[in-house]
């Protein structure tokens, strides 16, 4: 918990998390988000796999906490979004994701997130007009699910594919 804190903070005191502030906020405008939705931002309490420690000679510590790191800063930039779109009301957190252990589960539970759909797809089933969709590296094909479920508010997601090979 002691590490996600820290670079949570780090996290907060960024010109990466300024910027993204402030076009969420552009990108909003006057829309009202209800709930934030967080498909596949990883388990940062896994340990790397075997193979990857034998490439580098050099493994130790620090590196397991860089291999994570990623998935800990995508944690807190959907913490910063649900913090900003909630205002005076309680905004809901959701999170998705089959590879989260239960120490994961447990610390995202305490920062407020609320774990959804372990096995299946019970996150999904959140999805409504008042969502804002954050998953910029998920495995699962979620920007095609969401398009079959309704019109989030916003979508984060990573890189400016398509949705399918028609458009």
């Amino acid at each position: 918990m002691q590490i996600f804190d820290e670079k949570q903070l780090l996290w907060q005191n960024s010109k990466t998390c300024k910027q993204l502030v402030a076009l969420v906020q552009d990108v909003l405008g006057t829309k009202t988000a209800k709930k934030v939705l967080c498909y596949g931002l990883g388990d940062f309490c896994r340990t790397a796999p075997e193979w990857l420690k034998k490439q580098d000679d050099t493994w130790d510590e620090n590196s397991e906490v860089k291999n994570v790191t990623g998935c800990m800063i995508q944690h807190s930039m959907a913490l910063t979004i649900a913090q900003l779109c909630r205002g005076h009301e309680t905004l809901p957190l959701l999170a998705q994701d089959p590879e989260y252990t239960e120490v994961a589960e447990d610390i995202l539970t305490k920062k407020g997130f609320k774990i959804v759909g372990t096995h299946g797809a019970g996150g999904f089933a959140e999805i409504d007009e008042g969502s804002i969709i954050i998953s910029p590296f998920a495995a699962a094909p979620v920007k095609q699910i969401i398009a079959d479920l309704a019109r989030p508010v916003l979508i984060i997601s990573a890189g400016f594919a398509v949705f399918n090979s028609h458009e």
